[in-house]
């Protein structure tokens, strides 16, 4: 029950940052945070991880859908095993962060992403994620060392 409220935790919490976003974020406004090392703007992005596919939104949206479906079926199944505490965070963490950004998708056509990183690199400067990526990212690395480790 404990990893349910963590995914839980994750998609609400995202939520609320996003929604809070979408009101008081102007579209072309960056403003500067933590000391400048953190960009908020407002990003809507109709694609998956760096715009890819942004031009098929009908086949991202049912792709992210489809995904995030056979990920929430194989962590059932992780967590009726006798998986690690790794593995089952980390698959928390993925999909309360996945079910965050396929909620956005289904109902407003994108996802919105609202920080990046003041770094010199303008390429890198110019990627803008959402707290929901990080957790995606950091379940995944989780899942996969708490997978590396079985016995």
């Amino acid at each position: 029950m404990i990893w349910t409220g963590i995914g839980a935790g994750v998609f609400l919490l995202d939520n609320r940052i996003k929604a809070w976003v979408e009101k008081n974020l102007k579209d072309d406004l960056v403003k500067e945070v933590a000391k400048d090392h953190i960009l908020l703007r407002k990003f809507h992005n109709r694609g998956m991880a760096l715009g890819a596919g942004e031009n098929y939104p009908e086949v991202v949206k049912g792709g992210t859908a489809l995904l995030w479906a056979v990920l929430a079926v194989c962590y059932l199944r992780l967590l009726s095993g006798k998986e690690s505490v790794l593995v089952k965070l980390g698959g928390a963490l993925a999909l309360g962060g996945g079910a965050c950004n396929l909620m956005d998708r289904l109902r407003r056509g994108y996802v919105t992403d609202y920080f990046s990183f003041n770094v010199p690199w303008k390429k890198l400067r110019g990627i803008v994620f959402n707290l929901s990526d990080l957790f995606i990212a950091i379940g995944a690395i989780l899942a996969a060392i708490g997978m590396s480790r079985r016995k």
